[in-house]
C-alpha cells in the first residue's frame, strides 16, 4: 500500500512539472485567435492588427481565423470547447455577452464562462440610412418609417446592432424589419444601393461613406458625440433615452486556462497596445477604449451582460 501511495504520489509530482514546463515554455507553437465574423469589417481588422503585435510579443504566430454564423455563436463555440492550452483565443465582442439571453441556440450561458485574458477597445454603433431615403434627421427617419406602406428593411450582423436597433424603434414609435448578414462586408453593398434602407454599424465602417456622402448618420449610441464626427448627435441628443451601449473587444481563452498563461497572453496585449502601429490602427478603425487587465474584462463582461438582460426582461427581444 506504501509504495502504491509513493507511486501515485511520483506521478503527481511528475504531471505537475510537466505541466509548469509546458506553461513556461508557452507559447511553443503558432496560436489561432477565432474571430466569430466575417472578414473585412472594424472587428476584424481590429484582431489583425491585435495578432500582429501580439506575434511580435510572443514569438509565435497568431493566426487570426474567421468563423462566422450562429449569430458569433459557432467561433465562440469552438473555443469553448477546446483544449485550455492558450493555443486556441477568442476575440469576442461584447455582443457575446447578449448571445445567451437572445438565442436559444448560444452554445455558452455567460461570456464568464471563458476565462477573460484583456479586453481592448469597442466598436461605437451608429444608425446610418442610404441618401436615398428621404430624411437627414432621426425624427425624420422615424416619421417616414411610420408612414411607410411596407416595413423599412434593416440589415444586422450581430446582437449589438439589435439591441441599438430595438431602443430605437421602442423610443420612438416605429418598427424596422430585420435582414440577417455573415458580416459587414456582405451588408453594406444592400445598404448603399438602397436594397434595405437601415442598419445599425460599427461608426469605423459607416463613417467613410457618410463623409462621402452615401450614407447618412442619425446618431450613435455613445455619451459623447465622436470628435472625428462632430456634426452627429449622439443617440440620446436625438431623442433615445437609453443608456449608451458597452463596447469592447475581448480576448478570451477556454474555460480553466492556466493562470500563467492568462498572465502571459495579457502582458502581451498590453504590450502591443502601447506600440504606435497598434494605436495607430486603432484610431483609423474609429475604435476607443482603455486595454483591461483580466479581472477588469470580467467586470465589464458582467456590465455587458447585465445591459442585454435588461433590454431582453424590457422587451422581450429574441433573435431565434
Amino acid at each position: 500500500m506504501n509504495r502504491l501511495n509513493t507511486v501515485l504520489v511520483v506521478g503527481a509530482l511528475a504531471l505537475l512539472t510537466d505541466s509548469a514546463a509546458a506553461q513556461a515554455g508557452y507559447p511553443s507553437r503558432p496560436v489561432r485567435l477565432i474571430v466569430p465574423i466575417a472578414a473585412g469589417g472594424p472587428s476584424d481588422a481590429a484582431a489583425r492588427a491585435l495578432a500582429k503585435g501580439l506575434t511580435a510579443s510572443l514569438g509565435q504566430e497568431v493566426l487570426v481565423d474567421n468563423r462566422p454564423g450562429g449569430n458569433t455563436g459557432i467561433g465562440a463555440g469552438a473555443v469553448l470547447n477546446a483544449a485550455p492550452d492558450g493555443y486556441t483565443l477568442l476575440f469576442a465582442l461584447a455582443s457575446n455577452a447578449g448571445l445567451p439571453h437572445l438565442s436559444k441556440m448560444s452554445p455558452y450561458k455567460s461570456l464568464v464562462e471563458f476565462s477573460p485574458v484583456s479586453a481592448i477597445g469597442g466598436n461605437t454603433q451608429c444608425l446610418v440610412v442610404p441618401s436615398s431615403v428621404p430624411a437627414r434627421t432621426l425624427a425624420e427617419f422615424a416619421a417616414y418609417a411610420r408612414a411607410s406602406a411596407q416595413p423599412l428593411m434593416r440589415g444586422s450582423n450581430n446582437v449589438s446592432e439589435d439591441m441599438v436597433a430595438g431602443q430605437i424603434t421602442s423610443a420612438l414609435g416605429f418598427t424596422l424589419e430585420r435582414v440577417p448578414y455573415k458580416g459587414v462586408p456582405q451588408l453594406l453593398p444592400d445598404l448603399l444601393e438602397g436594397r434595405i434602407q437601415a442598419a445599425v454599424l460599427p461608426v469605423g465602417a459607416s463613417a467613410p461613406h457618410v463623409r462621402s456622402g452615401r450614407l447618412v448618420m442619425f446618431g450613435c449610441s455613445t455619451g459623447e458625440r465622436i470628435a472625428a464626427l462632430p456634426t452627429v448627435p449622439t443617440l440620446g441628443e436625438a431623442g433615445v433615452a437609453a443608456a449608451p451601449l458597452i463596447t469592447a473587444h475581448f480576448v478570451l481563452g477556454p474555460p480553466r486556462l492556466p493562470a500563467e498563461i492568462v498572465e502571459r497572453l495579457a502582458t502581451a496585449v498590453r504590450q502591443t497596445a502601447l506600440t504606435e502601429e497598434f494605436k495607430q490602427a486603432m484610431e483609423r478603425l474609429l475604435i476607443g477604449g482603455a486595454v483591461r487587465s483580466p479581472a477588469q474584462a470580467r467586470e465589464l463582461m458582467l456590465q455587458a451582460e447585465a445591459q442585454y438582460v435588461q433590454y431582453v426582461r424590457e422587451t422581450g427581444a429574441s433573435i431565434d
